[in-house]
């Protein structure tokens, strides 16, 4: 791949046309652009799963064969790619090959139940579907569909060239959990997914011209799905760093990810606090040689002090490397973020918002609690599928649904305005639980709402007003969801009862009240 040297700006000016977001000049306005960034790390590792180990190189050509492949399936710029399947190399050539052909590449959650799944092909309408033998099972019969497994050897097809594009045309669907039922599909804009990225490198001054290419390569854990907003962030910017990726062989174990870093001499590593608690409960941590890990940062749900000190007992050689970011899906990644010194010294706060993130909080109480409104280049367009978006004020500022403050321009986190739950790192809307639980025969009225966990961060709790006396129990309700719902979303904790649930002025179910009078174990 012929490498084009192209210097990334740190100037930062305003937009006049459109929105008018503070953007960096000169920056990249295709993603697909950034495998000309990743050409010099041609003969570094880049991929790692069990056995296999994919070089720079061997990745950029299998990216090209995966393209001409899809494009003789028929994807064509625009139309949209929709990958259902776990963490693989294949999963990231995939992406890639989607985003060279101008094609919009849609993640969607490995975890969906059939019906999640059939709802986001409606919703996408996309023109081929890549995942796995098991998820593929759950698309409906009437789409094109290619097994993620055969791209391993894609032959030896050529994809046409690159088709130019616009900036603020749409490159990624990224779903997430809406408040009020199914994913919604945030739409991102080459601008979004590129801003993101050029903020978080030039706050870390590792923006590709800048990078040293006689140093080690970093090589970076990822423990966390692709399809999230902070998966796609992790393997754009592992790309642009020249790093080896390492993924689990399956599903989160914590044994696996001691053992890999040990063994691969992993220097950072990326993940939601629920799994580095499970990591650092581990019976046998000490026992593994961890001091490679230079860096470790956290997102998804607030971080608690106790976490920040076992990870700093456990990962000596992190202690400065610690970090959290704060941001969602809408807002295409990261808005704030805090590391080092000054999660030491504030280790409640989600840090400083990013230089081109503008950022306030909207309607202050007498404690300068309020919701965090932000306008970021990063930030989304809208949903898929949807003329509006009520998210998007006039001014283009997103109204995040989070409540916070700002003191001395840190950002504190101290609560959600929208009605979300938040599993080990996975928005769960209790409306679309409500609505599964509700086609039970036996259930009357239902009400779901998260409760605290150690391990977890919240559980999801749903309390049910039964039909008749002893009409249900919680295993026959958990399996009658199981088909409706992902597997995070299942209630974990039930309260059933022919009492009614407590009910708000409005005649809704009081959640606060429930949540206040839940019995105990």
């Amino acid at each position: 791949m012929p490498f084009v040297t192209f210097e990334w700006g740190t100037g930062i000016t305003r937009r006049t046309h459109g929105v008018p977001f503070l953007m960096y000049e000169p920056r990249r306005t295709q993603v697909a652009e950034l495998l000309v960034d990743a050409a010099p790390f041609a003969a570094r590792t880049h991929l790692v799963q069990g056995e296999r180990r994919l070089s720079f190189a061997e990745t950029f050509e299998r990216i090209e064969a995966v393209a001409g492949l899809l494009y003789e399936r028929g994807l064509r710029p625009g139309d949209r790619l929709l990958l259902q399947a776990p963490n693989s190399p294949e999963w990231v050539i995939t992406l890639w090959a989607g985003l060279r052909l101008g094609a919009i590449v849609a993640p969607g959650n490995s975890w969906w139940s059939e019906p999640e799944v059939e709802h986001a092909v409606r919703l996408v309408s996309p023109t081929l579907v890549v995942g796995d033998e098991a998820r593929l099972a759950k698309v409906p019969s009437d789409t094109t569909k290619l097994d993620i497994a055969s791209l391993q050897n894609p032959g030896e097809l050529e994809a046409p060239p690159r088709p130019p594009g616009q900036e603020d045309g749409p490159a990624l669907i990224v779903f997430t959990a809406g408040t009020t039922g199914a994913p919604k599909g945030v739409v991102l804009a080459h601008r979004s997914v590129i801003a993101n990225l050029h903020n978080l490198l030039v706050i870390s001054q590792r923006l590709p011209h800048q990078l040293d290419l006689s140093r080690s390569a970093p090589v970076n854990l990822q423990s966390g799905p692709g399809f999230h907003i902070g998966g796609v962030q992790s393997l754009l910017l592992n790309l642009l760093s020249g790093a080896t990726v390492v993924f689990l062989s399956g599903r989160f174990d914590a044994t696996e990810v001691l053992e890999l870093i040990q063994r691969e001499r992993a220097t950072v590593w990326g993940a939601v606090p629920t799994m580095a608690s499970r990591v650092v409960e581990h019976p046998d941590i000490d026992s593994y040689d961890l001091n490679s890990i230079r860096s470790i940062s956290m997102g998804g749900s607030s971080v608690q002090p106790r976490l920040l000190d076992e990870l700093r007992k456990h990962f000596p050689n992190a202690q400065r490397g610690l970090s959290t970011i704060y941001g969602m899906t809408e807002t295409g990644g990261t808005v704030a973020s805090a590391s080092g010194a000054l999660m030491a010294e504030y280790p409640s706060t989600a840090g400083r918002p990013l230089p081109v993130c503008e950022l306030y909080i909207a309607s202050p109480d007498e404690h300068g609690d309020g919701e965090i409104v932000v306008r970021t280049p990063g930030q989304l367009l809208g949903y898929w599928g949807e003329a509006q978006t009520e998210l998007l004020d006039a001014d283009g500022y997103v109204h995040t649904g989070d409540q916070g403050r700002l003191v001395d321009g840190l950002l504190f986190v101290t609560g959600r305005i929208k009605d979300l739950i938040i599993r080990g790192g996975e928005n769960i809307a209790p409306a679309h639980v409500e609505a599964a639980l509700l086609t039970h025969p036996q259930v009357r009225n239902a009400a779901v709402i998260g409760l605290p966990d150690h391990d977890l961060g919240e559980v999801v709790a749903a309390a049910i007003q039964t039909e008749t006396p002893d009409g249900v129990t919680p295993a026959e309700l958990a399996a009658h969801v199981t088909p409706l719902l992902a597997r995070f979303a299942v209630p974990a904790q039930w309260w059933i009862s022919t009492e009614p649930l407590p009910m708000t002025d409005a005649g809704k179910p009081d959640k606060r009240a429930l949540a206040r009078l839940w019995p105990g174990e």
